[in-house]
Parts: C-alpha cells; sequence; structure tokens
C-alpha cells in the first residue's frame, strides 16, 4: 500500500515537470470553435472573422449558419458581415480547446465611410489604398479622384491607413454608427510647407507646417474657449 501511494506520488510529480518543461502538448487548448447561425444573410458576401485578427475568418452557409476555428482561446470579438447592407460586431468567450454555440445572431443596419483622400498641391493620388486595420477590408483600392465608399460596417470605431505612391502612409480613425454614411476626408502627408496652398483647403482651413489643411495650427485661430489641438478646435483639456 505504501508502495502504492510512493509510485502514484512520483507518477504525479513526473507530469507537473513534464508539462513545465513542455513534455506535453496544449496546442489544441490554446484554441477553439464559434459555431452559430445569422437569423439573415447573403452567402455570396457574408464572412464571419475576427476583430483584430481577420485572417481567421469563415464563410457562411446558405441557412446562415458558420464553423470559425482556430479562434485564440478567451475573451474575442466577432466581425460579421451578413450582406451589402447588414453588419454587427460580437463579443464571444471562447473555450480553449472546446466550442462556444451562439444563440441565432441577429444582424444590424451597417454603416459607411465616404472617404475623399487628397495630396498636398493638388497631385494626383495615384495607386491610392486604404485598409481598415482588424478587419477583412485591406488594401481597398481607390477611385482615381480620390474616393472610395467603405463598408458593410458594424457600428465602431475603426484605424484607416491610407497609401498612395510617393507619399508616406497616413494612419486615421474614424467611427460610424449604424445606418450612418460619414464623409472622411484624409489629407496625405507631404514634406513642408509647399507641398499645401490655401487654395487646396477648405473653406476655414489653413495649411500647416507640415504640409496639410488644418482647422487650426494655433489657439488665434480658434473661437473664445476653445484651443488648438491635434490641429482642431477643441474644448480644453480638464486639468
Amino acid at each position: 500500500m505504501r508502495q502504492t501511494a510512493y509510485n502514484l506520488t512520483m507518477a504525479l510529480a513526473f507530469a507537473v515537470v513534464a508539462s513545465a518543461c513542455g513534455g506535453f502538448d496544449n496546442t489544441p487548448f490554446r484554441t477553439g470553435v464559434i459555431r452559430g447561425r445569422l437569423t439573415e444573410a447573403d452567402p455570396s458576401v457574408a464572412l464571419v472573422s475576427l476583430v483584430g485578427n481577420p485572417d481567421v475568418r469563415s464563410t457562411v452557409a446558405g441557412d446562415g449558419t458558420f464553423v470559425l476555428e482556430g479562434v485564440p482561446a478567451g475573451p474575442v470579438e466577432l466581425f460579421i458581415v451578413a450582406s451589402a447592407n447588414k453588419a454587427v460586431r460580437l463579443p464571444v468567450m471562447v473555450p480553449g480547446g472546446g466550442s462556444a454555440r451562439l444563440q441565432d445572431v441577429m444582424p444590424r443596419a451597417a454603416g459607411f465611410l465616404n472617404l475623399h483622400v487628397r495630396a498636398p498641391a493638388r497631385q494626383s493620388v495615384e495607386d491610392g489604398r486604404v485598409s481598415v486595420m482588424g478587419t477583412p477590408f485591406q488594401q481597398l483600392q481607390l477611385q482615381d479622384d480620390g474616393t472610395l465608399r467603405v463598408g458593410p460596417l458594424p457600428e465602431g470605431c475603426y484605424a484607416l491607413e491610407t497609401s498612395a505612391a510617393g507619399f508616406p502612409v497616413k494612419k486615421t480613425e474614424a467611427c460610424v454608427k449604424e445606418s450612418e454614411s460619414k464623409e472622411v476626408k484624409i489629407q496625405l502627408p507631404g514634406g513642408g510647407d509647399d507641398d499645401c496652398t490655401i487654395s487646396d483647403c477648405e473653406q476655414g482651413e489653413r495649411c500647416s507646417t507640415e504640409g496639410r489643411c488644418a482647422e487650426c495650427t494655433s489657439d488665434e485661430h480658434c473661437a473664445p474657449g476653445l484651443t488648438c489641438r491635434d490641429e482642431r478646435c477643441q474644448v480644453p483639456a480638464a486639468p
């Protein structure tokens, strides 16, 4: 009896040491599966992916069902495009090595970002592209006039990266609500004061020292009670 207890103790100790030293492969427990069904979907455009990790994605079947595999265990957020005008973001807790089964998911009215990309000194925007970071919308081609309608997007805030031949990458953040069609102006960065002229800017804007159109470059350009922060007239930050 004493020998049996001793052998069991040694076996447990060996198991703990082997696990700590990588003796057991726990890879299957680092990911899980999400199963769900959309109450409405157009399989020709519908997809399910992860916010921040768009390479983990799944198509949607004709009946609205989907299976998303290889999802990192823990809290994640789904980025779901259901149709040309419906989308939704959904937080999910994924068990390692297990499966999270969702109740029926109801897509909501999507938003759209109408981008207007301009280059300094009225230069042309050649081979312009925009990526919505952390989503499947990557390297979207701008129109020749620098415009692009991006969506359908679930309600939320998104980081945009805009690039064009001969210009540095421009990073922008834009938020969109349900059913909203939001205009977003993006000024590509230039190399100095000569990149921007007043004629390039909208009424009330001025050229910043970085060669882009800005609402203000100092407090004197703002109405009383406002300060110039990030080239915009804003309420002073709380002390």
